[in-house]
């Protein structure tokens, strides 16, 4: 079985590509909420869509049962999906999919031949991992390409080494297809990781405006980022503990450990809730 199914074949002039992907590279969902927004902030519309069928272990990603206004009933299995537009004279290719559990050298092989397929030569991967940051900060945007990109683009320097997903693989064998990639990863706040961060997808937006040299929207974000703040300031007010902890955390974010218990569990119970 063939696992890209074409949607439509474009052609496109010199598109660059915004990639993410749901799972072990999304801390806060920040990445894909990024990508996501991305795409229907600029009305992307269907590209391809490689299929799962040789990439997911169902038993860990199951497929959802999906019910229409009709009534009709159909299942939407675990995917990575493609979509494109065009920005002023930018064509814009968007990839978002599930983690891949499963053969992640074939799962690269078919992703950068479709993205080659419509001429892609330069992608931005989004990615974000938890951190000791707080949220009262700028959020750190970590980059991964030469020095020069990092100097031009404003990026923090990696030292990581150790276990990675897609989005690091990615990094790492995409330009032996020849697709130029820069990768961006955002640090999310460990006390905030149960709960969506838009502030963090606002920020991997609008640094990946500067690396791909088009609008991607990064601006409509902001209601979402004031909302989200307002937030997490009522919860916090609520708290003298919880003010103290994260004024601790903006004084000594690189050296703070990590902490669980009733702090975490209390903001994260006040944004699932939606109300305290």
């Amino acid at each position: 079985m063939d696992s890209v199914v074409w949607h439509d074949r474009p052609e496109l002039d010199e598109p660059v590509a915004l990639i993410s992907f749901l799972g072990w590279n999304d801390g806060g969902e920040a990445a894909s909420m990024a990508v996501a927004h991305a795409r229907e902030a600029l009305s992307a519309a269907p590209l391809a869509t490689l299929d799962h069928e040789d990439y997911a272990d169902f038993q860990v990603t199951r497929p959802d049962i999906v019910v229409d206004r009709g009534g009709a009933r159909h299942i939407d299995w675990p995917s990575t999906d493609f979509a494109y537009t065009t920005i002023g004279a930018r064509d814009i290719v968007f990839v978002l999919g599930d983690e891949p559990r499963l053969k992640w050298r074939s799962f690269v092989s078919e992703l950068a031949s479709t993205l080659k397929a419509v001429g892609v030569g330069k992608a931005a991967l989004l990615g974000a991992f938890v951190g000791q940051v707080p949220h009262t900060l700028p959020v750190p945007i970590i980059g991964v390409a030469s020095d020069a990109d990092r100097a031009d683009f404003d990026l923090l320097p990696s030292s990581y080494s150790g276990p990675t997903g897609i989005v690091g693989v990615l990094n790492g064998m995409l330009p032996a297809h020849g697709i130029e990639v820069v990768g961006l990863w955002a640090a999310t706040p460990h006390y905030l990781a149960g709960n969506e961060n838009p502030k963090a997808a606002q920020a991997l937006l609008t640094k990946a405006e500067m690396v791909l040299d088009v609008d991607l929207g990064a601006h409509k974000l902001l209601p979402e980022v004031d909302d989200w703040v307002e937030r997490v300031s009522n919860a916090m007010d609520g708290s003298e503990e919880l003010r103290g902890y994260v004024e601790t955390l903006e004084a000594t974010a690189p050296e703070i450990e990590v902490e669980e218990g009733d702090l975490v569990d209390e903001i994260e119970r006040f944004l699932r809730d939606g109300d305290a």
